[in-house]
């Protein structure tokens, strides 16, 4: 059953420049001068979001990479772009 969250769709901010190091991303918000390290599922969210940008087509996605249940996917990816949309690396579109 997919969540009524999962409609929520989300971009990234053209203001913040990122850097791959050791699998994992570094991405500093350009206006804030603020730099933050993103582990490596949210560095895959954050690769996802090229291609995907509502929850359920990230879950899909993310699904066929890591064994998770999809409730747990689409909770865990919502609160963490809600995060990522709260310091300014991401936006609702």
């Amino acid at each position: 059953m997919t969540l009524s969250m999962t409609v929520e769709t989300f971009t990234r901010n053209s203001t913040t420049a990122t850097a791959e190091v050791d699998g994992q991303l570094v991405a500093l918000d350009i206006n804030a001068g603020i730099c933050f390290g993103l582990n490596e599922v949210a560095t895959t969210i954050w690769k996802l979001l090229d291609q995907h940008c509502d929850v359920a087509d990230l879950c899909d996605a993310l699904l066929d990479i890591y064994e998770i249940d999809r409730r747990t996917c689409e909770e865990q990816t919502l609160a963490l772009l809600r995060e990522l949309v709260d310091i300014g690396l991401v936006s609702r579109s």
